[in-house]
């Protein structure tokens, strides 16, 4: 696909452009017949989507309804339709599974957001770059509840809001429940992920105490990555001290009111909420324990970097379409289309992502497992632009 991709974008930039809209969006490597969905999505068949199988494509569609079922990870009861896909093509509504209004909460979907919400800071010019001190815009004073983990002290002198967001802080936890057992990954649920017989790094020290334990053990930058929900729960509360706002109320200013996701049709779980909710994962009931205080800065929320945010398969879609045009809706810039906007996925079998160029393909899925997004038959869509329906 990426190949395809590459060949795509320097067709795009080959073309002979005219003036104005056209030519940029040749230059955005956004093709023209690419639309953007208010509230309700248009829809567009196979045909008009540039499937040049029929018969294949509708042998996948119907493989596929036989076969993806709701998940149950960790206890979640995702039976019936309690769970929902949704896949678009340049904009256009093109297929769906299960329920694809069903909303949920997608575990570490989530991560994305809370990337959107420091690309957004870099671009408002509240901080330069990622590589800025956290400890310079918030060190967490009388706030943090243990001395030793305010961000001016200790490894943390050195801990940037790159460190955080790419896993490489120092900060070894990823839920509260294995931490108990000193464990960093239950070998049940996180099979693939152990880094050993525990799975646990050799430059922490575990208390079993994962709200003490929330910290950098190391020098950020100087251990492998570690896939770190303790370190993103920082960097939300670093960002929400930094925009001095509630960061669902800032992507919907700064993204999703522009990309007709009401404020209502989707939700970020405050962190709090999971900490104190023992049955938010039934199968681990101390998940949320590495989740310390505050819960509130300056009187805002935090809301759960780590993951949780609650939104259907249609609205993902829509975000994997911010994704595939790097950061452009309807010839508004609305976020720089760098590393920090790309898909993510949830433990809980939630993801969103978006393909760009003249492939144009985004989707989005909530509490499913048995299809990914390379699963999509994309080698069967034509990429010929007069191939997709015109507006």
């Amino acid at each position: 696909m990426m190949k395809l991709h590459h060949v795509l974008l320097m067709q795009a930039a080959l073309v002979l452009a005219g003036c104005g809209n056209e030519q940029r969006l040749v230059r955005e490597g956004i093709p023209e017949w690419v639309v953007y969905p208010d509230k309700a999505w248009q829809t567009i068949t196979p045909e008009e989507a540039g499937v040049n199988d029929l018969e294949a494509w509708n042998r996948w569609v119907s493989g596929t309804n036989e076969k993806v079922k709701g998940d149950s990870w960790a206890g979640e009861d995702h039976s019936g339709t309690q769970w929902g896909v949704a896949i678009a093509r340049g904009g256009y509504l093109l297929q769906t599974f299960g329920d694809p209004d069903f909303r949920f909460q997608t575990a570490s979907l989530g991560k994305s957001f809370t990337m959107a919400c420091l690309q957004l800071a870099i671009d408002d010019g509240l901080i330069a770059s990622a590589d800025d001190l956290i400890k310079d815009v918030w060190t967490g004073e009388g706030q943090l509840n243990h001395p030793y983990k305010y961000l001016n002290q200790g490894h943390h002198n050195s801990l940037t809001f790159s460190h955080l967001a790419n896993h490489v802080g120092g900060f070894p936890i990823t839920n509260g429940e294995s931490w108990k057992a000193c464990d960093n990954y239950d070998k049940v649920l996180f099979p693939a992920r152990a880094l050993g017989p525990t799975g646990f790094p050799d430059w922490a020290n575990c208390t079993g105490d994962a709200d003490h334990d929330n910290y950098a053990h190391a020098e950020p930058g100087t251990v492998a990555r570690t896939y770190s929900s303790g370190g993103y729960w920082r960097l939300a509360q670093a960002l929400t001290a930094l925009w001095k706002r509630d960061l669902k109320e800032l992507l919907d200013e700064k993204l999703f009111r522009t990309m007709g996701i009401q404020a209502d049709q989707w939700d970020w779980t405050p962190g709090q909420k999971v900490r104190d909710d023992p049955g938010w994962y039934p199968e681990m009931p101390g998940y949320g324990l590495f989740l310390d205080p505050p819960y509130e800065i300056d009187g805002n929320v935090v809301r759960g970097g780590p993951g949780w945010v609650v939104m259907s398969a249609k609205n993902l879609a829509r975000v994997g379409l911010l994704v595939a045009t790097r950061g452009m809706w309807k010839g508004e810039r609305l976020i720089s289309g760098t590393g920090f906007l790309r898909g993510h996925g949830g433990g809980n079998g939630s993801h969103m992502t978006g393909v760009g160029g003249d492939l144009m393909v985004s989707w989005g899925k909530v509490t499913t497992s048995d299809i990914n997004f390379d699963d999509l038959p994309v080698h069967l869509f034509v990429q010929q632009y007069s191939a997709i329906k015109l507006q």
